[in-house]
């Protein structure tokens, strides 16, 4: 009984986002990894796909991400999102490494450090 109790925590685990952060968090539908606004029970509404490295702090999330194999730096205004929003209201990208890092300085976004 001890080892079907471990088994399904390392389950859950597994079943579990890799990341999230208050609404954001990680989720997969058909294969496709996204990075997505969770509006609860079950729904997200998707704001960047395929992210390989996210940072957050209040005001807001970095990403690098490769949606449709093209990697690029991009980053969310976590003050202006909310679930009725469009996404080019304040989804920002893509960046290259160089406009990006100024852009980290500029207005403060969390620093990545890409794959």
């Amino acid at each position: 009984m001890k080892h079907v109790s471990l088994l399904v925590v390392v389950l859950l685990v597994g079943c579990s986002p890799s990341w999230s952060e208050g609404p954001y968090e990680i989720y997969w539908i058909d294969g496709v990894k996204s990075l997505g606004f969770n509006i609860g029970d079950g729904a997200y509404i998707g704001r960047i796909d395929e992210p390989r490295v996210i940072n957050a702090n209040e005001k807001f999330i970095s990403v690098y991400a490769c949606p449709e194999g093209s990697c690029a730096y991009y980053y969310i205004d976590r003050i202006k999102d909310h679930k009725f929003a469009e996404p080019t209201e304040f989804v920002f990208g893509p960046y290259t490494h160089e406009a990006f890092s100024g852009l980290q300085q500029k207005l403060s976004l969390p620093e990545l450090s890409a794959e």
